[in-house]
């Protein structure tokens, strides 16, 4: 294959349709855009391909929303590396499930123009049937992994990457269609690798299934790529160095304090009441405490940073008025679970009781849910790069951008933008303009950390003022009212 000759080229090694008739045509010339959606929080990947069509295919093959897509892209690369499914977006083995026609328009009198969308087989299946049956074991073993591959249910040949949990579970599927039943245990499991960590997804991308915790994402020594900002250089005809330029970045959080209280990213509190003992628990979640060395730890995006502390929250550790941290106001988020369970020594023996690992909402819920509030609270961007196969969402990527502090040392990069990166959604988007192929990536990031500790003197203002209680007397008249 030969080398990359300009950053963001590719290539189509292979688009085609194959037909409800038995008909497999190929439309590679055809193409005029596609695009293909990752997220870390969807169970399956998406996407669209955009023809126009001056054979006629609607009527002739007919397409009507039924059909396969067998397709391969790839970047090239010199010299030639084993092009398999981490380095390419392939489909060949696996085709992908057309499922909509739609924005059809007509061009001339011989050319239509329509856009068809397409998912993964997975998800088409996952639509389709219901499960209703007991699961037992290790989650990602013998239960997700039989999902995926039990030919009574998705029956799926797709590579799939797993972290082993700490749990033994027993799920009963209540009749739920089978993706939706895999992403409802997930907020159940608990890392055995990460000090138990509740953060388990389970989400497609083009390379396969992936069930593992947010810990693991953000747990990369080597980022996968390294993008900068790079004023042009009209003398450097490096392709492989200007397929690192950005080609846009835009910062997109927002910070709302007050928002993430009610979320119970800072504290919150978990009543566990158990009606027939008429005992009750209480259990708190503290937000700093996952960026302290222990039991609690939660690993973050700079954890193996060459600048990084494991110490630098999203919120100043300073003192209020009343000599509080954020995290104490734990009443500001609380969660009621009701335990009815008629057991001798109440919640504590239901804890410990028959061969399987005890599921109760103590375990996972208020660090699971701190943890992605943290996540929608954390330093967001949407960047736009020169496209490349190998990116997926879930990957770990830093950013270099130029500071435009004048404070802060030529070549540099910015002290609050620049660093590591979670991939949390791409779009990976080919097109076909002006003859030359052009293939972008369109990403959502967040670091869910800072590089320095946001300073904790405290405000220097206090509240002050004197307090003034009145009663409103009735039928009071203000001689500066006019009567009417």
């Amino acid at each position: 294959m030969a080398a990359l000759n300009y950053a963001g080229e590719y290539i189509i090694n292979e688009c085609k349709i194959a037909s409800t008739s038995g008909v497999i045509v190929d439309v590679t010339d055809l193409v005029s855009t596609i695009n293909i959606f990752e997220n870390i929080f969807k169970t399956s990947i998406t996407g669209d391909i955009a023809l126009v069509d001056t054979k006629n295919l609607l009527s002739t093959l007919p397409i009507i929303g039924q059909e396969k897509l067998i397709l391969k892209l790839s970047t090239p690369q010199h010299p030639e590396p084993l092009y398999d499914r981490t380095t390419t977006i392939d489909f060949t083995e696996h085709p992908l499930y057309i499922y909509k026609v739609d924005n059809k328009v007509k061009v001339n009198e011989s050319t239509d123009a329509y856009t068809l969308s397409f998912t993964t087989a997975e998800a088409i299946r996952s639509n389709r049937i219901r499960v209703s049956q007991a699961f037992d074991g290790e989650p990602a073993v013998d239960i997700v992994q039989k999902i995926i591959r039990d030919e009574d249910l998705l029956n799926s040949k797709k590579e799939y990457y797993y972290e082993e949990t700490a749990n033994n579970y027993k799920f009963v599927s209540p009749n739920m269609r089978p993706l939706d039943f895999v992403n409802s245990i997930t907020k159940r499991c608990l890392s055995s690798e990460y000090n138990f960590a509740p953060t388990f997804l389970f989400y497609e991308t083009c390379k396969g299934f992936f069930f593992r915790s947010i810990d693991s994402m953000m747990d990369r020594k080597n980022v996968r790529t390294v993008f900068m900002q790079e004023p042009p250089n009209l003398g450097d005809t490096n392709p492989q160095r200007h397929l690192q330029n950005l080609i846009s970045y835009a910062p997109t959080s927002s910070t709302n304090v007050m928002s993430n209280m009610r979320k119970g990213m800072y504290g919150s509190n978990l009543l566990m009441i158990d009606l027939v003992n008429k005992t009750v628990e209480n259990f708190t979640y503290d937000y700093f405490e996952s960026f302290e060395e222990g039991e609690k730890q939660d690993v973050h995006a700079d954890k193996h940073a060459a600048y990084a502390t494991q110490r630098a929250p999203l919120a100043s550790q300073s003192k209020d008025d009343f000599g509080n941290f954020l995290s104490d106001y734990r009443e500001s988020t609380l969660y009621m679970q009701a335990v009815d369970r008629n057991q001798p020594g109440g919640l504590l023996s239901v804890r410990h009781t028959g061969q399987y690992d005890y599921t109760g909402t103590d375990s996972w819920l208020q660090r699971r849910k701190g943890r992605f509030a943290a996540m929608e609270a954390a330093l967001t961007m949407n960047l736009e790069a020169h496209g490349q196969t190998s990116l997926s969402a879930g990957d770990l990527i830093g950013l270099n951008l130029r500071s435009e502090n004048s404070m802060v040392a030529t070549g540099q990069g910015d002290p609050y933008l620049s660093g590591r990166y979670l991939i949390t959604k791409m779009r990976h988007k080919f097109t076909k303009g002006d003859g030359q192929p052009k293939h972008t990536c369109h990403m959502e990031v967040i670091r869910d950390t800072v590089k320095e500790p946001y300073p904790v003197n405290g405000v220097a203002v206090f509240d002050g003022g004197i307090p003034i209680d009145e009663k409103i007397p009735t039928g009071e008249e203000d001689p500066n009212i006019s009567l009417y």
